[in-house]
């Protein structure tokens, strides 16, 4: 058996990239407990890489991911593997260097998640993306799509959770770049490459004003503390009153 995640080490210029590929394609590469902590790792791994200039997130056989493995038993009700998600989606989110995903397929729910956790988002042409937290009663979906499509796209995309064809992402901003099937690595990987040759301690710097600037790290926080306090009450949707550590309740007035 292969492992779930591969990492291929590209030398640049300026240092290198780092390439993370899912690769459970026989699961659509859905992601369960050994996918995600080998996705953690790769990311503690690279982050460690003094000479690192740029990360790329893709699937597989021309499938991104189906998200979370539905089929995975969970004997503690799901609490260890939110704990990886919710650990990863921060990972990647607040990553120190410029992340891109290149995405082929479908991208669902923790594989749309961790396409909007990277910074640019290259998909092909026939790609779909589709948020189902409101299907399968998970609250997410809101804390990084709100700031890459606005209010009320990110509600008709995540209150619905139907699937969004790459064309009306591209259009609303959430896919930054449009290309044939098989052509987004390629294409993602020319953008981290151009960037790696941009000053490094001045586009790290600029990379955590954005998600400071735009409340990025608050709503990720949020989301996370969140969906864990659901996998802690066996998978009962959270009270905002109760169930939320006091020091990120909503104010309520």
């Amino acid at each position: 058996m292969s492992a779930p995640v591969q990492v291929e080490v590209v030398e640049v210029a300026t240092g290198t990239l780092r390439v993370v590929t899912l690769t459970r394609p026989e699961a659509r590469n859905a992601m369960d407990t050994g996918l995600l902590v080998a996705l953690s790792d790769a990311l503690h791994d690279a982050d460690a890489d003094p000479a690192l200039r740029g990360l790329l997130v893709t699937g597989a056989e021309r499938t991104f991911s189906a998200g979370a493995d539905l089929r995975e038993p969970l004997p503690d009700g799901g609490r260890r593997r939110m704990e990886l998600f919710t650990g990863v989606y921060e990972q990647l989110t607040l990553f120190r260097v410029p992340t891109a995903a290149a995405v082929e397929g479908y991208a669902v729910g923790g594989g749309a998640e961790l396409a909007a956790a990277c910074d640019l988002r290259v998909a092909a042409e026939d790609a779909v993306l589709r948020f189902p937290g409101a299907v399968h009663g998970v609250p997410i979906g809101t804390a990084r799509t709100i700031g890459q499509v606005g209010l009320s796209v990110a509600k008709d995309w995540v209150l619905s959770a139907r699937d969004v064809p790459a064309g009306e992402a591209h259009a609303a901003g959430f896919v930054q770049r449009l290309v044939p099937a098989g052509q987004t690595v390629a294409a993602a990987q020319a953008w981290l490459v151009e960037v790696a040759g941009r000053d490094a301690r001045t586009v790290a710097l600029l990379k955590r004003l954005f998600d400071d600037q735009g409340g990025l790290r608050n709503r990720v926080a949020y989301e996370n503390d969140l969906l864990r306090a659901q996998a802690e009450t066996g998978g009962q949707v959270p009270t905002l009153a109760d169930d939320l550590p006091r020091t990120v309740r909503p104010r309520r007035v």
